[in-house]
């Protein structure tokens, strides 16, 4: 498996994500790419990091609030040869438990024996997305060894998530292509391939409480999020092998919740955790697209 970190001005996150990586999947090639950081300590990550592992720099601008996160995801996935799963991080996320041979091997499998599996997320299932009962669906399918989510509408992360496994033999066979946002990979993921397949015991998550941007921007009602949460760096601990067996084994199957089985290594963090600084504060998200879109016009 080829995993790849997509990276931007959060050098602390940066280190954190690829030790993790280091620790629990020595076995897997890493590559970081990323967009064009200016801040010196995270250049000063990825040059530590360049000493061990492939750095790319790109600077695509897509237009997009995330920056050029798509354009590198597409990037990554030109990269990523016919013979290995590819594998989608993000600075701002980290492994949780080893990532054996047996896993990778079990993915492989199900790729070549589920034709029509496009995406596997690697991460626990956030839970917030709980919180609304139309979006509590989630069904263990025994067959496919694989958790899919059935919200009463549809939404991003039904097809598709930015955290993704994926075989890119079998996308190139299909002339898939990243396009710019969640939602429209998300609609065409539906077209092609079965419902996201979430792994019975995942190994990878957002960390909560982290920082953000917004178009590589932070704007004022960004940063007072940012510190109303107390946002910052809270690394998760790595689950032990009794922890991960127990969720592997579990009968019935476990639904793999984040603040059900993992913990943070600093901090008391309320739940369900956050993981944008203005999640749940609709006032905060219309101050910050009038903001920018003011910056926009007097650029």
């Amino acid at each position: 498996m080829h995993i790849f970190v997509f990276s931007f001005n959060r050098g602390l996150f940066l280190d954190n994500c690829v030790r993790s990586i280091e620790a629990c999947a020595p076995q897997c090639k890493l590559t970081v790419i990323d967009d064009g950081s200016d801040d010196p300590e995270t250049r000063a990550v990825l040059a530590d990091v360049a000493k061990r592992h492939r750095v790319v720099d790109k600077t695509a601008e897509s237009g997009h609030k995330l920056g050029g996160l798509y354009a590198n995801m597409q990037a990554a996935y030109e990269m990523a040869a016919d013979d290995e799963l590819m594998c989608f991080l993000q600075d701002d996320t980290q492994m949780v438990r080893p990532l054996t041979d047996e896993d990778i091997q079990h993915l492989c499998q199900s790729f070549e024996q589920q034709p029509d599996l496009g995406f596997v997320s690697p991460a626990f299932v956030r839970g917030f997305s709980l919180r609304k009962k139309a979006d509590r669906d989630f069904r263990f399918d025994r067959e496919r060894d694989f958790w899919f989510w059935y919200p009463k509408k549809r939404s991003t992360g039904t097809w598709f998530s930015a955290l993704l496994i994926a075989d890119p033999k079998r996308l190139r066979q299909l002339n898939w292509q990243f396009e710019v946002g969640e939602s429209v990979n998300n609609r065409r993921a539906a077209k092609l391939f079965c419902r996201m397949a979430r792994m019975r015991a995942p190994f990878s998550m957002w960390l909560p409480n982290g920082r953000a941007y917004r178009g590589k921007q932070k704007s004022m009602a960004l940063r007072f999020g940012e510190w109303s949460r107390r946002c910052g760096l809270y690394p998760l601990q790595i689950m032990s092998d009794q922890e991960v067996q127990a969720l592997k084994q579990a009968e019935p199957a476990r639904l793999p919740v984040a603040e059900e089985f993992l913990k943070t290594t600093r901090g008391n963090i309320s739940t369900p955790w956050a993981y944008d600084p203005m999640q749940g504060a609709g006032w905060l998200k219309l101050l910050d697209r009038l903001e920018r879109k003011l910056r926009g016009l007097f650029r």
